[in-house]
């Protein structure tokens, strides 16, 4: 077969994704830029992950992981790009003949199948990250999904599954892949109960080699907790240290309110209590104080932002708790989107019901919504919070506080269907969203549109 064709379309993709990624890191998330490495390191092996991954930490300032970035992307390229021309001399169409990309593209159906005929198709790194993603299918619709071994680099059980593998010798995988090979060919030859039962004890014959401590269910737990790579030892995710290097006071207060706004009503009252007996206004807490309360108030939010009220539709952040990966997202249908957005607003107490609403009312332009500094200045807004008040208050006075959920969930439900639609549409659809909120609590029309009410 000729390969040429297929190889220049790869070349091309793989070129025009480094021009895009380095173009786009301003815009990019700290989340974004975890998964990007995490996708990218996963195709690697030990020696170049070692080499690739020298100086990163995923607890790195968002500027010294952009930086780290822009030098990552273009030396991952020509790894891939190397990747490509070493299979591109391979004679067949084998397992052997696929870059790593490849592999990491195609379902564990497809790649334990052709495994059965190819039974050193496969080199020995390659069978433990194999191993790994066959762990996480749960059921058959996970073994035939193409797009899981993208999904799972999300959570931490992923890689340190693949320690876990790294410790049993090349003789002891070659065996356990013996060993379990035949019964992934038996889960397409029998009734679909009796192949869910064959893949978990498939699943349970891995977590036993590797002595698993913990339940295969658990393994998609804590999504995009930071861990360690490049052949670390896992750890546990010890929360980062808000970077509060050379910030104002103002800063710091800024800080505080954003922080906080994030929280339950008893989660702030159980934060700021101590220093409210010793202090009689916020603004005389000293700088030192701030200074270990902005610490301490982002080590409890874990990763959390302001943009987790307004950001959410578009890339699976969330108010309550860790959200997905934007990349996670992206491959959710909508009603799995849905659920997750409503299980967030379940957690909401009716104050983060209302900043919810109000910032997605005072985001008169789209790009606001995603716009980090325009949505930390609005807690300096007197309007911001007497549309909070307006907004509790309204449902109190009619005795009514489960209404105040029921518009947040038609809010929700209308901001997840304007990021679904088209770029050129969504400003227009945004407007309709807050005219209906305008009209729920009678604001005036010219909140609609500031700039234009001068």
């Amino acid at each position: 077969m000729d390969k040429g064709p297929r190889t220049e379309q790869m070349r091309r993709y793989i070129l025009a994704r480094e021009k895009e990624l380095l173009s786009k890191i301003e815009e990019m998330s700290e989340d974004q830029f975890r998964w990007t490495v995490r996708a990218f390191a996963d195709c690697l092996d030990e020696t170049s992950r070692s080499v690739c991954l020298r100086g990163y930490s995923e607890h790195l300032p968002l500027e010294r992981m952009q930086a780290y970035i822009a030098a990552f992307v273009p030396q991952y390229t020509q790894l891939a790009l190397a990747d490509l021309d070493l299979k591109a001399q391979v004679d067949g169409s084998g397992l052997n003949s696929l870059t790593e990309e490849e592999l990491q593209s195609m379902s564990c159906a497809e790649k334990w199948y052709l495994l059965a005929s190819e039974e050193e198709g496969l080199t020995v790194p390659q069978l433990r990250r194999e191993l790994a993603r066959l762990l996480f299918c749960k059921n058959m619709d996970l073994y035939h999904e193409p797009s899981l071994p993208m999904a799972i680099i999300e959570f931490p059980s992923y890689f340190e599954i693949q320690e876990s593998l790294a410790a049993l010798s090349p003789e002891e995988v070659r065996i356990l892949t013996e060993s379990i090979l035949p019964k992934t060919q038996e889960l397409e030859k029998v009734p679909p109960q009796a192949a869910e039962e064959v893949l978990r004890a498939v699943r349970e014959e891995i977590a036993q080699a590797i002595s698993l401590d913990k339940p295969l269910d658990s393994l998609f737990d804590a999504a995009m907790r930071r861990i360690n790579l490049g052949g670390q030892e896992m750890t546990e995710e010890t929360p980062p240290s808000a970077d509060t290097e050379g910030m104002s006071r103002e800063e710091l207060q800024l800080s505080v309110k954003a922080l906080t706004e994030l929280m339950r009503v008893e989660e702030m009252r159980h934060e700021l209590s101590p220093l409210k007996d010793r202090y009689p206004s916020f603004y005389e807490i000293p700088d030192a104080e701030l200074t270990d309360l902005v610490q301490t108030l982002a080590g409890k939010i874990g990763g959390r932002t302001i943009l987790s009220f307004t950001d959410r539709y578009r890339s699976g952040s969330l108010v309550t708790r860790h959200g997905v990966s934007s990349e996670v997202w992206a491959l959710m249908p909508d009603q799995e989107r849905l659920r997750l957005l409503l299980e967030d607003n379940a957690q909401m107490d009716a104050p983060q019901m209302a900043r919810h609403i109000s910032r997605i009312f005072m985001s008169y332009q789209y790009q606001m919504l995603h716009d980090a500094t325009i949505q930390m200045s609005l807690a300096n807004e007197p309007l911001y919070h007497a549309l909070q008040e307006k907004i509790i208050g309204a449902y109190q006075k009619q005795s009514n506080q489960e209404g105040l959920g029921e518009f947040n969930r038609e809010v929700t439900v209308r901001m997840l269907e304007v990021e679904r639609a088209r770029p050129e549409d969504r400003q227009t659809l945004l407007l309709e969203v807050r005219k209906g909120i305008a009209t729920e609590f009678s604001l005036p029309d010219t909140l609609l549109d500031p700039e234009a009410a001068g």
